[in-house]
């Protein structure tokens, strides 16, 4: 691919509250070469003048399922192609929303992110978990009381987005399979839902100490981590003990419990325009007014564990946690309900910088400096002063690139 030359950039650099103005920024092959505020020489580079516009890191998202074809995970009775056709939009609408990676939480495996390394459909870089784990009647056991086998004729949690497992040796087992197949992190469901609660008792914790503990051994044996949802204070405790590194939702947590979390030098992944999604669209899901009056109330408790969060100085990052490809339109709204809790700043390191230490990626992504990735978006507006330039992509976000390809330029 030919070198790029950006020329008169304002730019958004970790560790600064302000745009830093009239940087040239050099792309060589994939990667970010040099950035100055000198000329640089172009040496055949594609000149592109931004006119002291926004050049920033593509946003990162921490949590994406990309595999659902409506708000429910129970989406077993859609066919292979009906779902592989909803993921290729969800990635491509996302990419064209300035998400030049995701970490995929449940549900997408190797064919989705060869497709999209191979360029056989346009999307974000892909972090997949494969199949979540979960317990019986766990968090993702989406069956019915009357439900006791999937179509097929396995004990199955009726999803494409989990695996059933049970026991050290299975949990083991599940996680090792999940690996082998080249997950970069293994998801675990380690409480019940908030959305979808079950029909029997539902759970504080799931997975004993000896299964959590088993299951993160295994990642670590293969130099990855776990991820896991889970939403009350006793299964957030329990993950911290058996070393979990990415810590999602945590909305009933309490104060201590935060700080905990800030000494174990875990990442919390709160994620809160999918529950404000499932608010807005309650009427045309029927969902139950229940369950409304529940998901109101976790996000409220939601933003008290943020600002604990802000506190203690606990790493936090940016998901979104949104199902099917109608859900996916509000996944730059993440920015919109994080507007009175942090500043501009912050939230933007938190889709990027922050995000890219979770993945395991400092350094190479989430940034705009020497070596990395050359994921880049260029903006109208300050995002820093203003993260509402970063909610109209039709309208502000005027250059796409991703491992140094453009996707989108609309500079003239």
């Amino acid at each position: 691919m030919p070198d790029t030359l950006f020329t008169n950039a304002s730019l958004v650099l970790d560790g600064f509250t302000e745009l830093q103005r009239s940087y040239n920024v050099l792309i060589k092959n994939n990667r970010i070469d040099s950035l100055s505020t000198e000329p640089i020489d172009p040496a055949g580079a594609a000149i592109i003048e931004l006119g002291g516009r926004t050049l920033m890191p593509g946003l990162i998202d921490a949590h994406a399922h990309i595999t659902g074809l409506s708000l429910s995970p129970k989406n077993i009775a859609y066919s292979a192609s009906e779902i592989a056709i909803a993921s290729a939009n969800y990635l491509r609408n996302s990419l064209m929303d300035g998400y030049t990676t995701i970490r995929e939480a449940g549900g997408a495996d190797y064919s989705i992110a060869h497709l999209v390394a191979t360029g056989a459909i346009t999307g974000p870089r892909v972090f997949y978990s494969g199949k979540a784990l979960t317990q019986t009647g766990g968090g993702a056991d989406f069956r019915k009381v009357s439900e006791l086998i999937d179509p097929c004729g396995h004990i199955g949690p009726f999803s494409v987005m989990s695996v059933i497992a049970d026991g050290v040796d299975e949990v083991r087992k599940a996680a090792r399979e999940e690996l082998r197949k080249g997950a970069t992190q293994i998801k675990l469901f380690v409480s019940g839902g908030v959305v979808f609660p079950s029909e029997s008792h539902a759970t504080l914790y799931e997975f004993s100490e000896e299964e959590l503990s088993a299951i993160v051994e295994e990642a670590r044996a293969r130099g990855v981590y776990v991820m896991a949802h889970v939403y009350t204070d006793e299964g957030v405790r329990r993950c911290l003990k058996a070393g979990v590194r990415s810590i999602e939702h945590a909305n009933f947590v309490n104060e201590e419990t935060v700080a905990m979390i800030a000494q174990s030098g875990a990442f919390l992944d709160l994620t809160f325009i999918s529950l404000v999604q499932r608010i807005e669209s309650a009427h045309e899901t029927h969902l139950s007014d229940k369950i409304v009056e529940n998901v109101r109330q976790t996000v409220e408790r939601g933003k008290q564990v943020y600002r604990w969060a802000k506190q203690y100085n606990v790493p936090i990052a940016f998901g979104t946690d949104l199902w099917g490809p109608e859900a996916q339109k509000a996944q730059l709204r993440e920015f919109e309900m994080r507007i009175d809790l942090d500043t501009p700043a912050n939230v933007i390191r938190s889709a990027t910088a922050i995000n890219a230490e979770l993945l395991m990626q400092k350094g190479q992504l989430g940034t705009i400096s020497p070596g990395a990735y050359a994921d880049i978006l260029v903006v109208e507006g300050d995002p820093l002063k203003d993260l509402r330039v970063m909610l109209q992509p039709e309208r502000n976000l005027k250059l796409v690139m991703k491992d140094g390809a453009i996707f989108k330029n609309e500079l003239g």
